[in-house]
């Protein structure tokens, strides 16, 4: 039954000339896992905010067609009473600012609702065990990590139990034992008979959760249907939208559509495509040779390094016991370990954001103890989870250029430094927009346009690909990859799996504000800490050895088709 539809809806933003949804017209169903996925800026947030009532209640803007649920406007009506839950794309911004712990946090909206006091304490604490964040309940909402913000803020929709679930990006800041808890909570309430929408560019996690999926394209429904029959299909590619890790694989190998989605049913339908060959002596294409990739030794004056250091907030809780570590040029390393375990707090300390409770940490062979990060700005470069927090001109252009002004660059030398980072990240065609315009994936790239930009000798990176789509993705992995291997050093705190594998040189892994492991990325990132990506899994199975081009080597390997013709 349809709870929840839209008909020829338009929208555009103040000051936009162009409409950010233009005759959208959908109808959702109770019961239902619906995820919405497009090309970066393809109207995906914007369609979660509508039909929120959010816009341009909250937003700002013009709004013409029909919103309706059942029989009402949604920007009339109270979302919470509507049984509305809309999560956003940056949770710390939706923090109530009124509560002192977690536990009153998740207490909010019920008692917003006006409900008893018991049956206020048993929502509360049945959504904070559901969503596993009953530990936190007496914890400080603003002490706690992106991930754990997160999970909070999904135990405080669920406490006031919602009829219509719309979320965006949930799963960006969560580790990958959160992400499993989440979509299946996801899956859980739509069979409970809730409405779920979650808008994602994350295939490979949304792929097997979602009933249904609608495909934005500027702005317009281009694709609705079914989730796997879509995401098998040639369609998909046009619109730009992002495919699971093993189904672009198998369109890079001419794969005709149905293609695998899995990297398990890739290896069995390459299996098939043999057995075809064998049977029509026809030899397989062989894999070109692979150089691995070359892996720096620590120079004798590391960029960084961490010598037995601790910290902990205001509130006595301790969050990194006894850490060292050393960080080398032409080095790009992970940090990886489960949420809150003290991760964004060590590339605080890195940038002078914080000075170590005990130890010593050395940026650019300098103490930071009694520097500010004006002192290290621009040889490093931070890049915040919430790129809110560092944008702040009134163009893209303009942001990219304040770093190198500030360094008395001339003003030829400025231009021609920001053309080039913005044609690299795909930006060119928003230079002259305000950041705040554009949406949150957006945001980011420009946000680290702006610190790679200068030339850092260091970046510290915290989430530098959430949200963004394959083509973003593969954008800032060729990027940062290219400035590793001519000097750069990078510290990078991710969940993206395909980042990590084709990106990083060497993984890090904090639990309990301590470093358990340091080795290789395939070594240390186990199934357990994150997924493999369906390129990593399947050149491990066909003995492909590591390189920077991995994905293209698998995808040679795989260019056979069924009927045992060759590619060429």
């Amino acid at each position: 039954m349809s709870i929840l539809r839209t008909q020829q809806l338009r929208f555009r933003y103040p000051a936009q000339p162009n409409w950010a949804l233009d005759g959208v017209g959908l109808a959702i169903r109770s019961g239902e896992l619906t995820w919405f996925t497009g090309a970066l800026g393809s109207g995906t947030s914007t369609a979660l905010l509508a039909l929120a009532g959010l816009a341009p209640r909250l937003t700002g803007g013009e709004r013409q067609g029909v919103v309706e649920l059942e029989g009402h406007d949604p920007a009339t009506l109270n979302p919470i009473h509507a049984g509305i839950a809309y999560l956003g794309p940056s949770p710390a911004l939706q923090l109530s600012g009124i509560a002192r712990t977690v536990r009153d946090e998740v207490a909010v909206g019920p008692m917003n609702l006006g409900w008893d006091r018991d049956r206020i304490l048993d929502s509360v604490e049945r959504a904070m065990t559901r969503v596993r964040v009953d530990h936190l309940a007496d914890r400080a909402p603003g002490a706690l990590s992106g991930g754990e913000t997160q999970r909070v803020l999904i135990a405080a929709l669920l406490a006031v139990r919602p009829s219509i679930w719309l979320l965006d990006e949930p799963f960006s800041a969560l580790d990958h034992p959160s992400r499993e808890l989440v979509g299946a909570l996801c899956v859980e309430v739509a069979r409970e008979g809730a409405a779920v929408l979650i808008a994602s560019d994350d295939a490979d996690q949304m792929a097997p959760l979602a009933d249904r999926l609608v495909v934005f394209s500027r702005g317009t429904v281009a694709l609705d249907g079914s989730a796997g029959a879509l995401l098998a299909g040639d369609a998909l590619l046009l619109t730009g939208a992002s495919t699971t890790d093993a189904g672009r694989l198998a369109a890079m190998a001419g794969w005709p559509a149905p293609r695998p989605l899995t990297a398990a049913a890739l290896l069995a339908q390459r299996a098939t495509h043999q057995a075809t060959q064998t049977a029509v002596n026809r030899p397989a294409r062989a894999a070109t040779p692979v150089s691995p990739r070359h892996l720096p030794t620590s120079s004798p004056a590391p960029i960084l390094a961490l010598e037995a250091v601790g910290f902990g907030y205001d509130r006595g809780l301790q969050v990194l016991r006894d850490v060292s570590l050393e960080l080398g040029a032409s080095e790009a390393v992970g940090l990886f370990g489960p949420n809150g375990a003290g991760k964004s707090t060590l590339l605080r300390l890195a940038m002078a954001l914080e000075a170590p409770g005990s130890g010593v940490v050395r940026t650019l062979g300098r103490s930071t103890k009694g520097l500010s990060p004006e002192d290290l700005a621009p040889r490093v470069g931070f890049l915040f989870q919430q790129p809110e927090r560092q944008l702040f001109a009134t163009s893209v252009r303009a942001e990219c250029a304040v770093a190198l002004q500030l360094a008395g660059w001339s003003a030829s030398r400025v231009g021609k430094a920001v053309d080039g980072v913005l044609e690299e990240l795909g930006l060119s065609a928003v230079a002259g927009e305000h950041p705040y315009d554009l949406p949150l994936p957006s945001r980011r790239l420009v946000a680290l346009a702006s610190i790679l930009v200068a030339g850092p000798e260091l970046v510290l990176l915290d989430e530098p690909t959430a949200g963004l789509d394959g083509t973003s993705q593969e954008r800032v992995i060729r990027v940062i990859r290219q400035r590793v291997e001519t000097g750069l050093a990078a510290l990078v705190i991710t969940h993206d799996a395909i980042f990590a594998h084709e990106t990083l040189d060497r993984a890090l892994q904090l639990r309990g504000g301590t470093l358990v492991s340091n080795g290789s990325v395939r070594d240390v990132l186990d199934g357990t800490i994150m997924s493999r990506p369906a390129a990593l899994a399947v050149a491990l199975e066909l003995g492909i050895p590591a390189g920077d081009d991995r994905r293209a080597q698998v995808a040679a390997v795989l260019s056979t088709t069924a009927t045992g013709e060759v590619r060429p």
